[in-house]
């Protein structure tokens, strides 16, 4: 047979190739998975500001449910701080990680995440807080490992925004940016969900299952491809490119899956 050569055979990728499919055909078993599930878009409906989400008992029920029948392999990963995951959560996921992997939680146990330059994260704080004052059209999200500037209300300032934060960490040794859904953050260069659902991984309830993973945008990308190499599950909730290779619509759409299986894995 002929080989069919196109530009994207030739310079190695395609975009989308493999279009994921309808979560509904998806079926997992509850002795085999672990579940790693994004927070923002994921169980909650993006909110015009971060303090604005509703985050119901229905949730918090739904996880615990999920505890029970995953034999406790079921974490929470997500960019938010790990106590403001834990003040909408509480003890409804036992394992959590926060700012994309910085920080970490397993049962009651704070674990030792990582150490970073605090003199200069807070000169970059100051300097994307000022800058939010000035252009009051943005909302700074403070971190404890970093800084997000929102413009989820003028997407119009996209470009404003991701120049003033690309001037301001430059070619940092410590710090680097990273793209949200209409928002730009500044993080420790090298932490991603990717290292976070590594280190989780070697937990004992955790070890040994397949890898599931529910997010909803770019922060979760560089996840979807690592879980889909070790063979594991990924779950784009929304629209957009992606290389997960299962897709289902919205919060709900994937609680509503999600509630299914429990129902199942509970019989």
């Amino acid at each position: 047979m002929q080989n069919q050569w196109d530009y994207y055979s030739m310079v190695g990728f395609a975009p989308e190739t493999n279009p994921p499919e309808d979560l509904e055909r998806l079926s997992i078993s509850t002795d085999e998975t672990a579940l790693f599930l994004d927070f923002d878009g994921t169980l909650v409906d993006i909110a015009p500001t971060p303090d604005a989400i509703k985050v119901d008992e229905a949730v918090r029920s739904l996880l615990k449910k999920l505890g029970r029948l995953h034999k406790g392999a079921v974490s929470i990963v997500s960019g938010r701080n790990l106590t403001e995951i834990e003040r909408h959560l509480g003890d409804s996921a036992a394992t959590i990680s926060g700012g994309h992997g910085a920080e970490l939680r397993h049962g009651l146990e704070r674990i030792q995440g990582i150490t970073c330059d605090t003199e200069r994260l807070d000169h970059i704080k100051n300097a994307v807080k000022e800058f939010a004052i000035l252009d009051p059209r943005v909302i700074a999200e403070d971190k404890s490992f970093g800084i997000v500037l929102h413009f989820r209300q003028h997407p119009e300032l996209e470009c404003k925004v991701r120049e003033f934060l690309t001037i301001l960490v430059g070619q940092d040794d410590d710090f680097e940016l990273q793209s949200a859904k209409m928002a730009v953050e500044i993080k420790p260069r090298g932490i991603s969900k990717a290292d976070a659902i590594g280190r989780i991984m070697a937990f004992e309830e955790f070890a040994g299952r397949k890898i599931l993973f529910a997010g909803d945008d770019d922060t979760d990308e560089s996840a979807f491809s690592w879980v889909n190499q070790q063979g594991g599950v990924t779950i784009k909730i929304g629209e957009g490119p992606t290389c997960a290779r299962y897709r289902t619509q919205n919060p709900s759409t994937l609680k509503s899956w999600l509630g299914k299986h429990a129902e199942v894995g509970g019989e």
